[in-house]
Formats: C-alpha cells, sequence, structure tokens
C-alpha cells in the first residue's frame, strides 16, 4: 500500500493546512500533494530556512522539474503553486508568482470510435472482480463510465456525486464545486435517466441522501486511482492500445471519455445540419468550461470521426480537380 508523503520543509505546515482546506471543499488532495511534494523535496535540498518565496527560489524548482516534461504538465504544476502562493498571502507571507509558460498545442485528445465504446461498455458490464472489489467492478465501475461519456462529466465530479445531487424525476444532476469551485445542472439523456433509475432502485433504495452516490467501504468516494485501474484492465480487454509516447506524454485515458462526449455531440449535431460553432457555447456552459475555447478546441475533429465529411467532400468533388501527372 502506497504510503502518503509527509512534508518537510520549512513550508510543510502551510502545505498541510492548505490541503486540508482544500479537501473541506471537496477537492481530492491525492493529487495535489503529488505536485506539492517536489516543491518540498526542493526546498529541503535548497536548505531554505526563511519563511518566503522569492524569484530565485521559485524559477529554481521549476527549472529542477524533469527535463521531458511538457509546457501543459509544467502549466498545471504552476496552477497548483499559484492557489498555494495566494493561500500564503492571506497568511502573511510573501509567495513569488512565475508567468504561465506557454501552452503546448499539439496534443490532440484521443476521442473514441462508436466501435471502441461499445466493446469498452461490453466488457466493462462482465468485467469480474475479486470479493473485495466486486461491487465496485461489478456494479458501480460501469455506471461510472456511463456518467464519463453520457454527460462529458470530469472524473472527479462523478466521484463525488451525492444521492442527493441525482434527481430521477428530471433526469438531471448536480455537479458541486467543480473546477472553478462552480457549481453547475447536468441533464441526462433519457436513457441514461432511466439506467441510473434502475441503478439507484436497486442499488441505493436505503441509503441516507447525503451518502455518496459511489462510496467505498468506510463510506468515501472512490479514489481516481482504482478507477483507473479498472479503467486501464477495460482498455487491455476492448483490444485497444495505448500507443507507445515519450515519457510524460499524455495517453488514453477516462479523460478522453469526455473528449468523447464532446466529439460526439459535435458530429450528432453536425448530422443534424446544426451549425457547430453556433451550439459551442451551448456545450461550453454544459461541460462547465471556463472559456468557449476550450470548448471549440473539440471542432478539430480527428480523420477517424470525420469520415463521412470526407465521404461526402469526395462526393462533392468528383469531376472538379484535373488529372496532374505523375
Amino acid at each position: 500500500m502506497r504510503t502518503q508523503y509527509d512534508f518537510a520543509s520549512i513550508f510543510a505546515p502551510e502545505f498541510s493546512e492548505y490541503l486540508a482546506l482544500r479537501e473541506s471543499q471537496g477537492h481530492q488532495h491525492t493529487r495535489e500533494r503529488h505536485y506539492f511534494k517536489s516543491l518540498d523535496q526542493y526546498l529541503q535540498a535548497e536548505n531554505l530556512t526563511d519563511k518566503v518565496l522569492v524569484p530565485a527560489t521559485v524559477e529554481g524548482w521549476l527549472r529542477s522539474l524533469p527535463d521531458g516534461m511538457s509546457a501543459n504538465t509544467k502549466i498545471v504544476y504552476i496552477s497548483h503553486y499559484t492557489q498555494f502562493s495566494k493561500y500564503l498571502g492571506t497568511l502573511g507571507i510573501a509567495a513569488f508568482i512565475p508567468e504561465r509558460p506557454v501552452d503546448d498545442k499539439s496534443y490532440a485528445p484521443y476521442v473514441f470510435s462508436e466501435d471502441e465504446i461499445s466493446r469498452l461498455f461490453a466488457v466493462a458490464d462482465n468485467i469480474a472482480g475479486n470479493t473485495r472489489s466486486r461491487q465496485f467492478a461489478g456494479i458501480d465501475f460501469p455506471m461510472i463510465l456511463r456518467l464519463l461519456y453520457g454527460c462529458g462529466l470530469r472524473l472527479n465530479e462523478v466521484l463525488r456525486l451525492r444521492i442527493s445531487d441525482v434527481n430521477l424525476q428530471t433526469g438531471v444532476l448536480f455537479i458541486r464545486s467543480a473546477k472553478g469551485n462552480k457549481d453547475r445542472l447536468v441533464p441526462m439523456s433519457s436513457l441514461l435517466t432511466e439506467i441510473m433509475r434502475a441503478f439507484m432502485v436497486s442499488q441505493r433504495s436505503d441509503v441516507p441522501m447525503d451518502s455518496y452516490l459511489f462510496p467505498n467501504r468506510k463510506g468515501e468516494p472512490y479514489s481516481d486511482c482504482i478507477t483507473r485501474t479498472w479503467f486501464n484492465l477495460t482498455l487491455k480487454k476492448s483490444g485497444i492500445k495505448k500507443p507507445i509516447l515519450p515519457r510524460y506524454s499524455r495517453n488514453i485515458c477516462l479523460h478522453c471519455l469526455r473528449h468523447s462526449f464532446a466529439a460526439a455531440s459535435f458530429r450528432k449535431q453536425d448530422r443534424a445540419g446544426v451549425d457547430m460553432y453556433a451550439a459551442a457555447p451551448y456545450l461550453s456552459t454544459y461541460m462547465g468550461h471556463d472559456r468557449i475555447y476550450g470548448t471549440e478546441h473539440y471542432l478539430h475533429m480527428t480523420a477517424e470521426n470525420s469520415t463521412d465529411v470526407i465521404e461526402q467532400t469526395t462526393v462533392y468533388s468528383t469531376g472538379l480537380f484535373p488529372e496532374v501527372p505523375k
């Protein structure tokens, strides 16, 4: 079992207090602790004894991060550090805030095809777990996947859902304190509502309303770690291979179901004759994006998802182009 890292630098109390505050606000601190672990270790290595974070210290920490780390990953580190530095400011502790590096636009999210989605759910519905994991693998995990893909939710949003957040009459989910500490309402499709209703009746009929929708044995939300583990197993059994990428590169993951939801939504609207750019603001609100640019990114679909467009273009362009000599 992985032990929790204990902070030991001059800022150890502030790291622990900040993460406790974040957890009280509904955030899982496991991953955030990982980001601050590298800073804590750097501060120890530098023998920092003054409770202040000057530019040379912060920039030195950022330079110490692995060479192969992408700009996007560094942005995540800086974003978490920036929030922590603002917290330090409320305590009267000076902390330098660095500039964000330029985003790496080369990342292309993996979008599952309709066939791959069908295979994923077929495997998830029949995957077998041992005695300890049977409840999660056989019952909760398939429902979690359906919410991730059917509503385009973030993993943390699904795992933090409570029974009271699910309205079976209207088919609407109440997402609390999501990214940016914002709440939002997320309607489910009629089919997903039916599936959720059956799940609630069979598995959660006698559970208190303030209980988590997907609780572990302690009544707490499942960790994203166990969810990723079962997803990777499902991926493997579905015959979907992860490509070999450089270290620190983003590979196929649970968040790709959110990407696939957005791409499938745009594709469905396109087939229905709806202007996808006009529809983008609605989808942006539904998915909880801070800016419309985050949603428009999904308009740049993969060739696989654009097959029907390419076929239509081929039909219309027949006889349009002259022969080019070989």
